[in-house]
């Protein structure tokens, strides 16, 4: 991993300025890939898409702001927690003009924030009403995407993570194991094998 310059970007809002990490180079080794499919990787480092202005609370996509080359790197990557991606949420929500890719990317990284507080690091329990929430942004995404064969596994396992078994048995039986991939096929098995369980959680790959 190389750092570059910081990209300096300005809040659309207060104009407060803020430095975020930029690389020269990167790469994969040591990354960890989860079945919601984040990925953890040591040495390519990623800015999260929405940041949070520290000065006025709003939320802003990163890649809309005009940016400025700083005088030194910054490890600063504005990675927001699982409530401020909740609020983050509820503003591109309310503010009508956000565009539906933008949505999505909202929603999924909602979905693995749920994942960070509840699920990938230990076994916390969430309440009924969190619980109803992560589904229901689950149901969102999943009538919000456009689905093919080369997505319908991420179906399958969001099917999987909301509780609904029988939805993802239904997408899994659409699916041709003989055209998966060694690691598709994998992947098929284990979200199978989970959901005849009725594991919800998320696994890593």
């Amino acid at each position: 991993m190389l750092p570059a310059n910081a990209r300096i970007v300005k809040c659309p809002f207060c104009g407060e300025r803020k430095e975020l990490l930029n690389l020269a180079s990167g790469n994969t080794i040591g990354a960890k890939h989860w079945s919601d499919q984040k990925m953890i990787a040591p040495m390519l480092p990623q800015v999260s898409p929405v940041q949070k202005c520290p000065k006025c609370g709003k939320y802003y996509l990163e890649y809309k702001q005009p940016y400025k080359e700083g005088d030194g790197w910054s490890s600063e990557r504005g990675e927001l927690t699982y409530q401020e991606w909740k609020e983050a949420y509820e503003q591109f929500k309310a503010e009508k003009n956000t565009k539906h890719d933008d949505m999505q990317i909202i929603r999924h990284h909602l979905i693995m924030a749920f994942n960070d507080e509840y699920c990938r690091y230990g076994d916390n329990t969430s309440e009924a009403w969190e619980e109803a929430f992560f589904i229901g942004i689950i149901k969102d995404y999943i009538a919000s995407n456009k689905w093919n064969s080369q997505n319908m596994l991420f179906k399958a396992e969001l099917y999987r993570e909301a509780g609904e078994m029988k939805e993802c048995e239904d997408v899994l039986s659409q699916i041709s194991t003989k055209s998966l991939k060694e690691y598709e096929l994998k992947i098929y098995d284990m979200i199978k094998t989970k959901m005849t369980k009725g594991d919800r959680k998320v696994f890593q790959l």
